[in-house]
């Protein structure tokens, strides 16, 4: 089955965080506020090496993403589906420098290759299905 991008994912990836939800050895669930862009499809984030996350993903690539909801509490937008490494710089990545560049001297990075040195690892989430009201 090929999944359809979620048209509330497209008009919403403007928004500056989603949370990226990756399960433990232990099989818990384990959510983290991540920076994000869309390439296609597909979710990209960033990581710095040797995380968490990304021995969670080394484990088990079964992920979700989820934006915030509303004020009011509406607006859910939930995507599953399988994360893995891929290769790439933030920079590299449609859209990221324009979204987030002028953000780095907040995070405490001089410019975008400080930033693509740090952040070196690029998580790309293929989802599977996408649910939300």
């Amino acid at each position: 089955m090929t999944y359809t991008p979620d048209p509330n994912l497209i008009k919403r990836a403007g928004e500056p965080v989603g949370w990226l939800t990756t399960i433990t050895p232990t099989g818990r669930p384990a959510p983290r506020p991540v920076w994000f862009v869309l390439d296609e499809n597909d979710i990209l984030v960033f990581s710095q090496p040797d995380t968490a996350k990304l021995r969670h993903i080394a484990g088990s690539p079964e992920a979700s993403f989820h934006l915030n909801s509303d004020e009011n509490g509406g607006s859910i937008l939930v995507v599953n589906g399988r994360a893995h490494v891929d290769e790439g710089k933030p920079s590299e990545a449609p859209g990221y420098l324009d979204k987030y560049e002028s953000s780095y001297a907040g995070v405490g990075y001089a410019d975008a290759a400080a930033f693509d040195a740090s952040f070196s690892v690029r998580v790309r989430i293929v989802p599977e299905r996408s649910w939300g009201f």
